[in-house]
């Protein structure tokens, strides 16, 4: 039987952000366990608080040249977006930081 919608039309899958196949779900998951390991990002994470002490974001992980930082909640992160290019201009001040730091946040309870 085929997913349908309340008006019985046949629904698209991708859409509804399922996978087509298990070892495509499989890989997916995987890919989200595995980490970039960045000794920047690991001495940003380390040195976190000390930063950006009254910081409501913390970082998360490391991808494709982003640090993804961690908020608890959609208005936290509202509430965090204005000051990213701050915390980026404070990032690339730091020793050892690549010529640009880029910040992305994300929703993410502990």
């Amino acid at each position: 039987m085929e997913d349908r919608n309340l008006f019985g039309r046949a629904l698209d899958v991708d859409k509804r952000g399922r996978h087509s196949t298990f070892s495509s779900a499989l890989k997916d998951a995987l890919a989200s366990l595995v980490r970039e390991d960045n000794p920047f990002f690991n001495v940003v994470a380390e040195r976190w608080k000390e930063i950006f002490p009254s910081s409501a974001a913390f970082p998360g992980r490391y991808e494709n040249g982003y640090i993804i930082l961690y908020v608890r909640s959609a208005p936290v992160l509202f509430s965090v977006r204005p000051r990213l290019k701050m915390m980026e201009r404070t990032l690339a001040a730091l020793p050892g930081a690549p010529k640009t730091v880029r910040l992305r946040l994300e929703v993410h309870s502990r």
